[in-house]
């Protein structure tokens, strides 16, 4: 499965439906960021600890959570 998109303002990143679907990713679930460099790509797993502060999540580099951009919007 591979899915492309483009970062958007403020780091913004959107996962497609079927991808969200597809990885069992929902709204508020905390997710670990993996960048590889050299292959211009992000790997996306669920965070182990899904109890994590918005503080907790901020204070790390490497950690987000699915939000909606339909309510941001």
């Amino acid at each position: 499965m591979s899915f492309t998109v483009e970062i958007l303002q403020n780091n913004l990143l959107p996962l497609p439906e079927p991808l969200c679907t597809a990885l069992g990713f929902a709204v508020g679930d905390i997710l670990v960021c993996e960048m590889n460099i050299e292959r211009n790509e992000m790997r996306m797993v669920k965070h182990t600890d899904q109890t994590l502060s918005d503080e907790a999540i901020e204070a790390t580099s490497n950690l987000t959570r699915v939000i909606s951009l339909s309510a941001d919007e």
